[in-house]
């Protein structure tokens, strides 16, 4: 990809919002693309995104080694994306450090746009805080609405935080999928994208022996039909909103295998 590359920051100030989720198709949908994008893991105590991506580098955000392999690394102008996974735990060090280096000002310097994917649970300080981000930084930012949160109460519409992300430019919408196929899912074995191929109507079927080795995601053809009918549109909402960023950055666009 030429132009600018992105340095994709998916974020959220709670526990349990979705951004590993929502970091996972980011990352599938660029190696989709023919990208190998370079993965972050902040989350020290209780890593997952790295688990999925074995080649995704954890760093503890604690320790100032870690401080400063990540910010290092992501302003330095690459071919390939960057993705980072910062979840709640990481989340007030992450900005902090964002703020204190002027990150922002530094990744352009290198031709590098910082992108902030915001993952907010339907309550009034989530949305405030997530608008004084979007001001204060002042890159491109998304507004990621995750389904599984719920709906917004009554209480929100009289919060003008509310309405000023509800009208941001571009925004991602992940759909339901129920518990039990989610939890499937998020076995550490399931890839997304070899999840795609499996499932591909007259996809070569396992033999007895790689059955007995396979994640329960891949086998249960109930399983599979509604997992592969969340994770296409799923990825649909990425793309759009990754083309939508490229667009108004004037970059060339990524296309995707079709899936």
């Amino acid at each position: 990809m030429l132009g600018k590359s992105l340095a994709i920051l998916v974020v959220s100030p709670r526990e349990r919002s979705g951004t590993t989720l929502l970091a996972r198709l980011f990352a599938e949908f660029f190696r989709l693309s023919g990208d190998a994008p370079l993965l972050f893991d902040t989350d020290a105590q209780k890593p997952k995104f790295s688990k999925y991506f074995p080649e995704a580098e954890l760093v503890d955000l604690g320790k100032t080694k870690g401080q400063m392999r990540l910010f290092d690394t992501l302003p330095v102008r690459a071919h390939e994306p960057k993705i980072v996974d910062v979840t709640g735990r990481a989340f007030p060090t992450f900005f902090s450090l964002m703020r204190d280096i002027d990150f922002v000002a530094e990744a352009r310097a290198n031709n590098v746009e910082p992108v902030i994917v915001y993952i907010p649970n339907y309550d009034a300080d989530d949305f405030e805080r997530g608008f004084r981000i979007r001001e204060h930084f002042g890159c491109e930012f998304v507004l990621a609405e995750n389904a599984y949160l719920g709906t917004a109460p009554q209480s929100l519409h009289g919060v003008n935080s509310y309405w000023a992300l509800k009208a941001n430019p571009v925004r991602v919408m992940i759909p339901l999928l129920d518990s039990m196929n989610m939890n499937l899912m998020e076995d550490e074995r399931v890839s997304l994208a070899e999840f795609l191929k499996r499932s591909a109507p007259g996809a070569t079927q396992p033999s007895p022996g790689e059955k007995a080795s396979m994640p329960l995601a891949y086998l249960s053809l109930d399983a599979r039909s509604k997992i592969r009918n969340w994770l296409k549109p799923s990825l649909r909402e990425v793309q759009r909103a990754v083309q939508l960023v490229q667009q108004r950055l004037d970059t060339p666009v990524t296309e995707p295998q079709s899936f």
